[in-house]
């Protein structure tokens, strides 16, 4: 991950003169993000600001790759449409995008899952095309996920103990496990790969659309699936009101299949769980990683709402009880089956 050392927050005065339009025609406030800063627009459009490459770019090749992002998904019609690039400049040091303003609600758990599922199917049934750059494209998607996750822990092992540590220890274990019988390469899709349902909107007409897609990568659609309906990803964000029982995470993967071509939902049947504990490995690895390395009760109790709102959030995922949890999703009795999620 890539942060600026400089200023990173445009003024309304800075982006007035990038767009060609007077201040007026601006928000007077942007609206702030973990990693963009929105600014309004007259007309129903959005300035998105990055503060950060999560893929570890420069900001020029970060803006590049953000704007391919929302092109490429663009037939879809389940993401905003991009109306503008705005470039790398001294006052724009990560450059910035403009995009659709999207006029819809933060989805409520489980009523909106099925239309998020939908959303997803819309993007996973593009065409997959010969060249693939710049998106991240791994020969082999298993060990890259693993990588991620072992770098993430790297800084901290002799920190993890107890509990967390034998869970995320078994978790590698097992991955390691299913990497070593040197399986095919799930079938690729082009997939957000930022999923959870807090990063949707809901249309008046229930429809869902993705707002943020600046990282997407080449993988099976079922890091996707993972990603919006794991216990992690549903407790996100804070907006995102409600919760999904067994049968509302069954629902949203058949809404899901109903939306694509039989042979790609065949092609995801039998890695859906897989990538389940995949995705939540790299996720609970990264949390686990964050409070080995900062001091979790201060943050707990900081004034800053957006720092002691991560707090609380993460502290739930590396409390041992809520990480067994998610893997009686894949372990004993009541773990999904590949045929009970996509029929």
């Amino acid at each position: 991950m890539i942060t600026d050392s400089r200023s990173v927050d445009p003024t309304r005065t800075t982006l007035a003169a990038a767009v060609a339009l007077s201040e007026d025609a601006i928000a007077a406030e942007p609206v702030e993000g973990r990693v963009h800063r929105h600014w309004r627009l007259a007309g129903g459009r959005l300035v998105r600001v990055p503060r950060m490459s999560h893929l570890g770019l420069s900001p020029r090749r970060n803006l590049i790759y953000a704007a391919r992002a929302f092109r490429r998904m663009a037939p879809s019609g389940a993401v905003p449409r991009l109306h503008g690039m705005l470039r790398v400049s001294p006052d724009l040091p990560w450059g910035a995008l403009v995009v659709d303003d999207v006029d819809g609600a933060v989805p409520i758990l489980p009523t909106d899952l099925p239309a998020i599922g939908r959303a997803l199917a819309a993007i996973h049934r593009l065409p997959v095309p010969t060249r693939r750059a710049p998106f991240v494209d791994p020969a082999d998607p298993l060990t890259y996920l693993l990588t991620v996750a072992r770098r993430q822990l790297a800084p901290v092992q002799d920190r993890l103990e107890g509990d967390a540590r034998r869970i995320l220890d078994d978790e590698m274990g097992w991955a390691e496990g299913l990497i070593a019988q040197a399986p095919p390469r799930p079938a690729p899709s082009l997939v957000a790969a930022d999923t959870h349902p807090g990063n949707f909107r809901i249309l008046p007409d229930g429809a869902a659309v993705l707002l943020d897609v600046e990282r997407p990568v080449y993988d099976s659609a079922a890091v996707d699936l993972a990603h919006a309906s794991l216990p992690s990803s549903l407790a996100w964000d804070p907006a995102v009101r409600g919760g999904a029982e067994r049968a509302d995470i069954v629902a949203f993967h058949g809404a899901w299949a109903a939306e694509v071509p039989a042979d790609l939902a065949a092609a995801v049947r039998p890695w859906v769980l897989p990538y389940r504990r995949l995705i939540w490995l790299r996720t609970t690895s990264w949390a686990c990683a964050w409070a080995a390395t900062n001091d979790l009760s201060a943050a707990l109790a900081s004034a800053d709402a957006a720092t002691s709102g991560l707090a609380r959030r993460l502290a739930r995922f590396v409390d041992p009880a809520m990480m067994e949890e998610a893997r009686s999703g894949w372990i004993g009795d009541r773990a999904f089956s590949g045929e009970e999620l996509i029929p």
